[in-house]
């Protein structure tokens, strides 16, 4: 029989040597569970495996017990993470293609439409009255030269009128004539204040179509002449082809060649009111290809054309955006201020007028420029 003491003189007991036997079995094969299983790893995984190693740290090393060493080793050399397997991609799906689509451009609006009471106050629009009776705003062009006369300045003394600019008088008084006014004694005109006279030349038939001369012309502009009298002239047309137009230059040039004008030579394309008439047939495009024909003939021959007609005429009968650039405008409007707004070289501004010197009542017309001296 031992007592305690005398046992642990002589050893380990059975039971505890069995214990470290089979503890150290356990770890024996779970050591070589471990490294078959790395063996067996796919050459991805090792991959893997060696990209998740974390780089060595400056940290100091720590002591393990036998064994417990190489465990720790191993869990640290394969701690990995889930985007260091390549297994990891198989669930990744690629983000779906959203096309942009670009952000439209606003619209742009138009302006609202203006009122009567507007367009009678911007100073951009002017009413006009067709032959049909009917009226229209149209709005002025800025392709056309506008007229920059001031109305304050213009002076009237028996219906006389005269422009300034300060206190000089730059406008040429004149009156028409033609065989419908009598007896005429162009030194009591003359007298009168008149300084020129634009005398009718001729016309062709609204019916017929025939060219005739004024009766009284070459009375008128002899006499006119000798007065010291300025003369214009001006034909009344029907034409209604190109042809035409020319036909009737051709015989204003002709006839008026034996005179000296001094003053335009007008281009009327007469409107017939109460009755029907040769040109009726004409679109406004018709009579401004007519009317440049005419002008046109007359400059060729020397002369300064002007287009003679009202303001509804000038801006709904024909094309104003080439003519009304290209020549001279003679006015006629018998309002007190003309409602206008393009250039215009003279102004027919009264009729029916009684002048010293005419048997029958004449119109009125004013000159802003002396053609003698252009």
């Amino acid at each position: 029989m031992f007592l305690p003491d005398e046992q642990d003189e002589r050893g380990f007991s059975a039971p505890v040597i069995y214990t470290i036997v089979t503890v150290s079995a356990l770890v024996l094969i779970i050591l070589i569970f471990v490294f078959l299983g790395n063996d067996q790893k796919s050459p991805a995984q090792k991959s893997a495996l060696l990209k998740a190693s974390p780089t060595p740290s400056a940290t100091p090393e720590m002591e393990f017990a036998e064994g417990q060493e190489d465990i720790e080793t191993l869990y640290k050399e394969n701690k990995l993470r889930s985007e260091d397997l390549d297994f990891w991609d198989m669930y990744q799906q690629e983000a779906p293609v959203v096309e942009v689509q670009p952000t439209p451009s606003p619209t742009p609006t138009e302006p609202p439409e203006l009122t009567d009471e507007q367009k009678a106050q911007d100073g951009k629009h002017i009413m006009v009255s067709y032959k049909d009776g009917t009226q229209e705003w149209l709005e002025i062009s800025e392709d056309i030269p506008l007229h920059e006369y001031d109305f304050t300045k213009m002076k009237a003394q028996n219906n006389q009128m005269a422009y300034y600019e300060g206190n000089k008088q730059i406008s040429r008084l004149g009156i028409i004539l033609s065989e419908e006014s009598g007896k005429v004694d162009f030194e009591d005109i003359k007298s009168s204040g008149v300084d020129f006279v634009m005398l009718k030349v001729g016309a062709r038939g609204y019916e017929t179509g025939v060219i005739t001369p004024d009766a009284a012309f070459t009375d008128y502009a002899e006499k006119a002449t000798q007065a010291g009298l300025k003369v214009g002239v001006v034909f009344y047309s029907q034409a209604v082809t190109i042809e035409e137009a020319t036909e009737e230059a051709e015989f204003v040039s002709g006839y008026i060649r034996p005179y000296e004008i001094t003053y335009p030579v007008a281009f009327c394309m007469e409107t017939i009111t109460y009755d029907v008439s040769r040109t009726d047939i004409l679109d406004e495009e018709k009579k401004t290809q007519i009317t440049e024909a005419f002008l046109a003939a007359i400059k060729k021959e020397g002369y300064t054309p002007v287009i003679y007609g009202s303001r509804d005429y000038l801006l709904t009968e024909i094309i104003p955006e080439g003519l009304l650039v290209d020549y001279e405008v003679w006015l006629t409007d018998f309002e007190p201020v003309p409602d206008y707004p393009y250039q215009f070289k003279m102004w027919e501004y009264a009729n029916g007028e009684s002048v010293y010197g005419a048997e029958e009542p004449v119109s009125y017309t004013i000159s802003f420029v002396d053609y003698t001296k252009r």
